[in-house]
């Protein structure tokens, strides 16, 4: 898998996200600065809404391709000790730009420290997940999957971010991060916008048993937060790689939206194995946040109360690899809505089952079938929580990716 090694001390559990490699970049000014990138295409059939659809014209759909994504990477190596990576992305499923810009999609100042720890400036990763399998735009290839998973938390901000991996002389590897951010990808000095903090961490045992925590605190008073969709975006997701037929690409209709990341607290805990040709990973947390939506979860609103939201999640993934290039992986997601004053039935779930084909180091094949299924309560984004019954959907969907 080839991934952009900005910092060759830190693992690439760590930086996945901001993966796409330089293994085959072109590189300028005697190696001092190197462009690679990517590209994603993918097809699905048709994913109809079954049920008490908050959007009904989602009931029926038809095949189709998505728009393609399409990244292009920077990395300048400033100075022996700093370097600046930027992202150049058209990613329509999280901008839904229609013009089809070219946007800053990742971006920072590295600074890379001794004893294997380092600091960056510009667009932090918030997220408590660790062991990071996760689509991106065209960024791919390190999830086995073409989608994303039901209780995903992360989102891009602006801060700063600390880093460090360390070895023990057990061969036991160690490693560490923080953040600092401002809770909005673009500049925000509105009053009361208050600032988001994080912290990971992972222990990796030689036998391939890891263990890994991570906690997030959103810190808005409500006088920053009313009249925008959300706080934070970490608990209610980034932008998924399925689409139905009346609700924008870049909407978070796929993820429960339940904690509005006003006054938030998230924490998980993971636990993976991974050893030879197979990998388990299973992980469980908690989102609470003091605020809740106006009018419930479910939908995002531009107005806000002093009521509790909370949802519980868990998953569990597997992969197996029958060959160097052909793998097989399974994951299975769900979230309960625990918020204030609800009842009722309140669980969300997520199946997916999908196949990848390496056809050489830089091309992968997906495919994928998807079912997730929303009580009434569950805050599901594609259900109508004043209907009772619930909804569901399922679908097939498949990608090509190549990086470069």
């Amino acid at each position: 898998m080839k991934r952009t090694h900005i910092s060759k001390q830190v693992i690439a559990a760590m930086i996945a996200m901001s993966a796409t490699g330089f293994v085959n970049a072109a590189e300028f000014m005697d190696g001092k600065i190197k462009i690679s990138g990517a590209a994603m295409q993918a097809w699905q059939s048709g994913i109809d809404v079954n049920g008490a659809a908050v959007n009904p014209a989602d009931a029926d759909a038809d095949s189709a391709f998505q728009r393609m994504r399409f990244a292009l990477n920077i990395n300048a190596q400033v100075a022996e000790n700093v370097s600046v990576f930027a992202e150049l992305a058209e990613e329509p499923n999280d901008w839904n730009n229609g013009s089809a810009a070219i946007s800053q999609d990742l971006a920072w100042i590295q600074f890379d420290l001794p004893n294997n720890v380092g600091i960056r400036l510009g667009n932090v990763i918030s997220t408590t997940m660790n062991f990071i399998r996760y689509s991106d735009g065209a960024a791919v290839q390190s999830n086995p999957f073409v989608g994303n998973g039901l209780v995903d938390m992360i989102t891009a901000e602006e801060g700063l971010w600390a880093y460090g991996s360390h070895s023990l002389e057990s061969g036991t590897n160690l490693t560490w991060d923080a953040v600092l951010s401002t809770p909005d990808f673009f500049t925000d000095f509105s009053p009361g916008h208050g600032y988001n903090l994080g912290l990971r961490g992972t222990v990796n045992l030689t036998n391939g048993l890891s263990f890994g925590a991570g906690a997030f605190q959103t810190n808005h008073d409500l006088s920053g937060v009313d009249g925008k969709p959300f706080g934070s975006l970490i608990a209610i997701g980034d932008g998924d790689n399925y689409q139905f037929a009346n609700t924008a690409p870049s909407a978070r209709a796929t993820h429960p939206l339940i904690v509005p990341g006003v006054d938030a607290f998230v924490w998980q805990a993971d636990i993976q194995y991974k050893a030879g040709n197979f990998l388990l990973h299973g992980l469980f947390g908690e989102a609470e946040d003091d605020y809740s939506w106006a009018g419930g979860q479910g939908v995002l609103e531009t107005s806000y109360i002093k009521q509790t939201s909370k949802m519980e999640f868990w998953s569990v993934e597997g992969k197996v690899d029958l060959s160097n290039k052909f793998y097989l992986a399974a994951r299975y997601a769900e979230s309960q809505n625990k918020s204030e004053g609800v009842s009722g039935p309140n669980e969300a779930t997520r199946l997916q089952v999908g196949a990848g084909f390496w056809l050489n180091d830089a091309t992968l094949f997906k495919a994928e079938y998807v079912k997730q299924e929303e009580d009434q309560f569950s805050g599901g984004g594609a259900t109508d929580r004043t209907v009772a019954g619930g909804s569901d959907w399922d679908g097939f969907i498949v990608e090509a990716s190549v990086t470069f």
